[in-house]
């Protein structure tokens, strides 16, 4: 039968298992299947083309929340100050886990902040006591060369 002699619609030969796509354009016939022939089926051929928008998402990098050197100035150092250097970590993380990346950002440093001072205040502190011990040592020796 020739295309003409059928209208607009063409002959389409072979059908495979597929349902007939092998026969649509763009779709290849699988090699093996059962070929049956065309049986008075018309296909509308036409591609419908969704564009989904895309949303602008700017890029944020993971804040840190400096929880580890909280802990580390807590333990190891100025404990009243680490306290709050901790206390200000664990705010840091609510923050981020709710999505407010500029309030994390802003209780990050502040967290990092008191850690800091109280790695200050631990350095200080051990000063501190190692001047006072040799001021100590120096004071009971010259009390002992002078009792002679």
């Amino acid at each position: 039968m020739d295309q003409k002699q059928a209208g607009n619609q063409p002959e389409y030969p072979q059908q495979g298992c597929d349902g007939g796509h092998a026969s649509l354009p763009g779709y290849v016939a699988q090699p093996g299947y059962a070929v049956q022939p065309q049986q008075g089926h018309s296909y509308n051929h036409s591609a419908v083309i969704v564009t989904q928008p895309v949303a602008a998402i700017p890029v944020v990098h993971s804040v840190p929340d400096n929880m580890g050197l909280a802990v580390f100035a807590t333990i190891c150092c100025c404990w009243p100050i680490g306290i709050f250097a901790i206390m200000k970590a664990s705010e840091s993380r609510t923050a981020l886990a709710s999505g407010d990346f500029q309030r994390a950002q802003t209780l990050s440093q502040q967290s990092r902040r008191f850690a800091l001072f109280s790695i200050l205040g631990g350095i200080g502190s051990v000063i501190i006591v190692i001047i006072s011990v040799v001021v100590r040592i120096n004071n009971r020796s010259s009390y002992y060369y002078n009792s002679y």
